[in-house]
């Protein structure tokens, strides 16, 4: 009797004590990943999670064929200019993106986070056909001196996007490997498109010069009303520190 009246008497010390506990301090963890970001590019990166709530990204993208058709699709499905999806379909040669972003983690393998990106598209052979095509939102191939591959123009184009991503973890038992599953979805906020032919008089012509700034206007309007681009990243994880 008197060992149990002892034991309540001291289950309100034993609470306080524990609240009083310091938390556990939370090792730091390390994580490299690469995989896809579909529709948009082959993806690699790193994460450091500095507490169980807490995680900041680096993400670096290559954007190849197919990807670039795939990307294009999907914001024509948005309700970008067909004829300014065109031109670039055609005639692209490589992109590349950079992200970086933070989620917060949930007590589950659950996480959300937000992201700012960046991504470049370099296009080459458009032809003044084309061009115009984006321009006026007309087909202009049937005019044979403007269809005509003597005089093409290049194109650069930096996108400026930010969005949502909601993900899951999967552990692989007994290893420092895992798969992330991602979706997100980014907004592109602003673009800025450089044009160059390969004829330097044409360029430096006061109408040609014009006619750039006025498809950068284009181009850019068209993007930022129709400029919605959901992904999947699907990521091989390694961690390389922190607990297992």
């Amino acid at each position: 009797m008197l060992k149990t009246t002892l034991l309540l008497l001291s289950l309100p010390l034993l609470a306080q004590a524990q609240t009083n506990a310091p938390a556990a301090h939370f090792p730091l963890r390390h994580t490299v990943f690469a995989g896809v970001q579909l529709p948009l590019s082959y993806s690699a990166g790193y994460q450091l999670q500095a507490s169980r709530r807490f995680s900041a990204r680096v993400q670096g993208g290559l954007i190849v064929p197919p990807f670039d058709r795939y990307t294009l699709k999907t914001l024509e499905g948005f309700g970008l200019d067909q004829q300014l999806g065109d031109a670039i379909d055609r005639s692209f040669r490589r992109g590349s993106s950079l992200s970086v972003g933070v989620n917060v983690h949930a007590n589950s393998p659950w996480y959300a986070g937000l992201f700012g990106q960046y991504v470049h598209l370099a296009s080459g052979a458009i032809t003044p056909a084309e061009g115009l095509g984006a321009y006026f939102g007309r087909d202009f191939s049937g005019f044979g001196l403007l269809a005509s591959p003597a005089l093409v123009f290049e194109m650069q184009t930096n996108l400026w996007l930010g969005g949502l991503r909601v993900g899951r973890s999967f552990e692989f038992s007994d290893s420092r490997f895992g798969l992330n599953l991602e979706a997100g979805l980014g907004k592109i906020f602003t673009s800025r498109s450089q044009f160059a032919s390969n004829r330097s008089l044409v360029d430096a012509l006061g109408v040609t010069q014009q006619l750039y700034t006025d498809l950068d206007h284009e181009v850019d309007t068209s993007l930022r009303r129709h400029g919605y681009l959901p992904t999947l990243d699907v990521l091989l994880t390694y961690r390389l520190a922190g607990p297992r």
